[in-house]
């Protein structure tokens, strides 16, 4: 029975952590009232990997013919100087960063169903197949983490592990990480969503200011 339970116990923190995804550091610009920071540590695997900023901007979506502000998003990388500030290199030099962010923080409740449907709308603009096992389990962990909180901050993390694979952490407005394990192109898949082709004016304009 103590056996069982251990294994109960592991397979939560596992699965449902609470310890926050990214630490920041070092204070940065304001955008729409948000305090952003320079850089941050990812924690993955017991591993502090440190992260630069090197873009943030305004995510908004056009609700009955009016842009409706959702979330600041900025984007961290491990390695800057390997990062290609280029709407066609960018995804593709994600191949390069140990880790890579994209915190989300959000200036409006949106629930559980829209945050996954607009991640998924950009799958699918990127050619993504959403059934694929690892994408499925991202969107799962999206949808089944709930509601994301005005004035907190959704984050994915990306990272590139010892054993070859590849892993998405994703953390929910209340503190749960879900991590997903899966094989080389996993990380480009899902930061398709930010970094591949817009799936709306409001998508293209957030990369654009990642980039500058």
């Amino acid at each position: 029975m103590k056996l069982l339970s251990a294994s109960i116990v592991a397979l939560l923190l596992s699965v449902n952590a609470s310890a926050a995804l990214l630490t920041p550091e070092g204070a940065g610009e304001k955008v729409e009232k948000v305090s952003l920071s320079t850089g941050a540590t990812a924690h993955v695997e017991g591993e502090a990997i440190k992260l630069t900023s090197v873009g943030a901007g305004l995510r908004a979506k056009k609700v009955v013919f009016v842009n409706v502000k959702v979330y600041v998003g900025q984007l961290f990388v491990a390695s800057p100087e390997s990062f290609k500030k280029s709407d066609a290199e960018a995804l593709g030099s994600l191949k390069e960063q140990k880790a890579v962010a994209v915190q989300m923080h959000f200036v409006r409740d949106v629930d559980a169903e829209n945050v996954q449907k607009s991640f998924k709308e950009a799958l699918k603009v990127n050619k993504i197949d959403t059934e694929d096992s690892s994408v499925k389990q991202f969107l799962d962990s999206v949808s089944k983490g709930g509601e994301a909180k005005e004035g907190k901050a959704l984050t994915v993390v990306g990272a590139h592990l010892k054993d070859g694979s590849e892993a998405i952490l994703y953390e929910t407005t209340g503190g749960n990480v879900s991590e997903i394990k899966g094989s080389t192109g996993l990380i480009e898949k899902i930061f398709s969503i930010w970094l591949g082709k817009p799936s709306d004016d409001g998508v293209a304009q957030l990369k654009k200011s990642f980039l500058k």
